[in-house]
């Protein structure tokens, strides 16, 4: 599950408020939107996983997005 990536040690700070808008509320939000990005970030597709991330990192680029 991604939100197991907070265990790992502190996130930059830019990232703080992407990590409290997942755990409020993880039941409702977190938990569902995880497993969703999981399913299109790491299932089955045409596109490599590396496709993805690059497409998912030049999507945040343009909209001036840290992610």
């Amino acid at each position: 599950m991604r939100l197991s990536v907070i265990e790992r040690g502190p996130a930059p700070p830019e990232a703080l408020g992407v990590i409290k808008t997942l755990m409020y509320r993880p039941e409702l939000f977190g938990q569902p939107f995880s497993e969703a990005l999981d399913v299109v970030m790491r299932g089955p597709s045409e596109w490599s996983t590396g496709e993805r991330e690059l497409f998912a990192a030049f999507t945040s680029l343009l909209r001036q997005c840290p992610f």
